[in-house]
């Protein structure tokens, strides 16, 4: 017979000599581990109250045992130096800025003392600043991932981290609800017909047309494009190390493919073959071999976007999201759409797709010739 009380308040059971054992922690040891007392009793009543004259004389002299207690920036940053191995660089590289973050909020707190009020607050600051559905996830995976460590190596009781973030799923919800969204028929006939014939221009068109990442357009050699411009092909994406533009390999090993151009869109690809750099289609000015950054070229889209006050100001992978959606309203198989996009699961070929009232309304007078 056993049994586990409030949080802080100790456990008290039974051994099999038939004494009573009560037992709480307190505080944690010099290697970092946790440090539990002990009182055995003769009767279950005797074991509690040995415990509670403990704790109460220890609320009336407080000891220092929270300086034993690792800083969350000590330990994290152990942690980010041991994760080295599990992630790619560039994915290495990102997570100093979400890191960073979370020092901001916890740095100076000892581990035990992140709990689920301070978790939540942290996360609805960062919806309050304006951070990002996305990057409030990332931060939200890495507290959770440090914190699972430091249970597991007796640290902190428990991780609070994985109970904090039940209330911010409907955050999370309505910060998303137009962060990922694709052109209108009308906005994409408007891109194709009237952006600049230029490399930035004709960049946005070929990935309207073709479902390209904007980090799989900028690793595009001449090469990479064929001649007549029926097909583009896709082994390698550029990414950012520490704010430095590498090569890399695409996002999936699904993501290397060749995609077909229809042949009314082919002129885009061989204007770029014929007149974007010789190294890469986009490379800095005057030095053929370096990459362009995604960042410089994001806001060269931007700028150009806003001269179209009649077209929303969608992200460039939305240009990818308007691919799917208008293949999918053709009849398209979401299998057939997933291998041109280089999905390797066809559920996230659906979380991209963007049905409009037309073609909602197109589909369902299929039962007239029905009934």
């Amino acid at each position: 017979m056993s049994g586990k009380r409030g949080k802080g308040e100790g456990t008290v059971h039974r051994l099999a000599s038939g004494s009573w054992q009560s037992q709480v922690m307190d505080g944690y040891t010099d290697e970092g581990k946790r440090h539990v007392v002990s009182f055995t009793a003769p009767t279950r009543a005797e074991a509690l109250n040995k415990m509670k004259e403990y704790l109460l004389h220890k609320e009336e002299t407080p000891t220092d045992a929270t300086s034993k207690m690792p800083l969350f920036a000590d330990y994290a940053q152990n942690w980010y130096i041991a994760y080295r191995t599990q992630v790619e660089e560039s994915t290495y590289s990102n997570y100093r800025y979400t890191l960073n973050i979370l020092n901001k909020a916890f740095g100076s707190l000892p581990l035990c003392d992140i709990k689920v009020t301070q978790v939540n607050r942290f996360v609805n600051n960062l919806a309050a600043k304006g951070y990002s559905a996305s990057q409030i996830s990332k931060c939200r995976s890495m507290l959770i991932q440090i914190l699972d460590v430091a249970e597991a190596d007796d640290l902190v009781i428990k991780n609070y981290a994985r109970r904090a973030f039940r209330t911010t799923k409907q955050l999370s919800k309505e910060k998303t609800t137009h962060a990922k969204d694709s052109f209108s028929v009308e906005e994409t006939e408007r891109l194709l017909s009237d952006l600049p014939n230029n490399l930035l221009g004709n960049s946005i068109r070929l990935m309207l047309v073709s479902g390209l990442r904007l980090q799989e357009l900028l690793a595009l050699t001449p090469n990479d494009i064929a001649s007549d411009g029926s097909w583009v092909r896709v082994d390698k994406a550029v990414k950012m190390v520490n704010g430095i533009p590498k090569l890399g390999d695409p996002k999936s090993r699904t993501s290397r493919r060749v995609i077909p151009i229809a042949p009314k869109y082919r002129y885009i690809p061989r204007w770029l073959r014929e007149n974007g750099g010789q190294s890469f289609l986009w490379c800095a000015p005057r030095q053929e071999s370096l990459l362009y950054s995604i960042g410089s070229v994001r806001r060269k889209y931007y700028r150009l976007l806003d001269k179209y006050p009649d077209v929303r100001r969608l992200s460039p992978h939305c240009c990818r999201h308007t691919y799917v959606t208008l293949l999918q309203s053709q009849g398209v198989p979401l299998e057939t759409i997933a291998c041109l996009v280089g999905h390797s699961d066809i559920k996230t070929t659906g979380d991209y797709l963007h049905i409009s009232r037309n073609t909602l309304e197109n589909a369902v007078t299929a039962l007239e010739s029905l009934i």
